[in-house]
């Protein structure tokens, strides 16, 4: 159960994740350094449990 929930979580986050980065375009073309995205990356592709 606690795997489907995660990968349900994962799913939506990924997803809002697309949107995030299609409005931090302007700011990925100055610089490619983005906290709040380097934070998101790290979570959806861990692969700790």
């Amino acid at each position: 159960m606690r795997k489907i929930v995660r990968g349900i979580t994962k799913f939506f986050v990924a997803n809002l994740t697309v949107a995030f980065a299609m409005m931090l375009l302007p700011v990925f073309l100055i610089t490619d350094n983005v906290e709040a995205f380097e934070a998101i990356m790290d979570y959806l592709f861990n692969n700790k449990s």
